[in-house]
């Protein structure tokens, strides 16, 4: 079973509903929304529904899939994790950094992700990731650093 909670910024429909419409998805046993801080819980079956599926779909439901929405998310993954940061020097838009932080969660190695960004300063963004550190290595991390800076 798989774990993953999500941060979600501007839905007009981020509602329990979302909850009716996650269960009737093949290979979701669980889910948890808190409206007041945007943020949806899954348990699902990786081996039913691929990652990148169910957050298709919830992109659907939401209407977001026009919109990079996704801020912050969390495999709730425990073993061989480590900390790091992506620094973005100079970031173009918060919809880039959104897009940047939808790109970590479809990267099977990246466990969670979540900013600092103030949506005022776009200097020097940070974006807080963990990962499995066996899995990944530094030239890895570095390659990320180098595409989200020439995003």
């Amino acid at each position: 079973m798989n774990k993953l909670t999500l941060k979600i910024e501007y839905s007009d429909f981020f509602d329990k509903e979302l909850c009716d419409y996650l269960s009737t998805i093949k290979g979701v046993l669980f889910s948890k929304i808190d409206i007041e801080n945007n943020e949806i819980y899954i348990e699902y079956n990786s081996s039913i529904i691929l990652l990148k599926t169910l957050i298709m779909e919830i992109d659907l439901y939401l209407n977001t899939n026009n919109t990079p929405s996704i801020i912050s998310f969390d495999k709730h993954f425990e073993k061989n994790i480590a900390k790091d940061i992506i620094v973005i020097e100079d970031l173009c838009c918060e919809y880039c950094l959104k897009g940047m932080i939808e790109d970590l969660l479809e990267n099977e190695l990246i466990k969670s992700a979540y900013t600092d960004f103030n949506y005022i300063d776009k200097k020097n963004v940070n974006i807080f990731i963990t990962y499995d550190n066996k899995m990944m290595n530094l030239e890895e991390l570095n390659k990320l650093r180098n595409k989200f800076n020439n995003y």
